[in-house]
């Protein structure tokens, strides 16, 4: 009984340690610390897939270039809760994005809200 008993123990140990890793998948190391900026853009791809969804949209610059920009959010199975589908965002849609950039300034981030162009708001799930 007391081998069982230390065997289920180191098992439980291992296992435990073993797990740490996959909770450091994330980190926000890249992301910037600052006040997310709201761009309007037009909706080019909606990925829809696993582990995160992502947004592609194009965003008129100050200086007349188009940006490509990409945002992402959680997996569809956590951004469901909150009303986003599949089916939410077709290309051509006109959307207003509330986003968190990385520090390099690059066109990418994770989302904290888009508007819709009838008003719907959809936010993202924070980090």
């Amino acid at each position: 009984m007391r081998n069982q008993l230390i065997t289920l123990s180191v098992v439980a140990v291992g296992l435990l340690v073993a797990s740490v890793p996959a909770m450091a998948h994330h980190g926000d190391a890249s992301f910037g610390n600052g006040d997310p900026v709201t761009v309007k853009g037009t909706v080019t791809e909606w990925f829809w897939a696993n582990p995160h969804c992502l947004l592609r949209f194009d965003v008129k610059g100050d200086d007349g270039q188009v940006q490509h920009w990409v945002g992402e959010t959680q997996s569809p199975f956590t951004i469901t809760a909150s009303g986003w589908n599949k089916f939410l965002f077709k290309p051509g849609d006109q959307i207003t994005v509330t986003i968190r950039t990385v520090k390099d300034r690059k066109y990418v981030g994770p989302i904290a809200a888009v508007v819709l162009a009838d008003g719907r708001v959809y936010k993202g799930a924070s980090r």
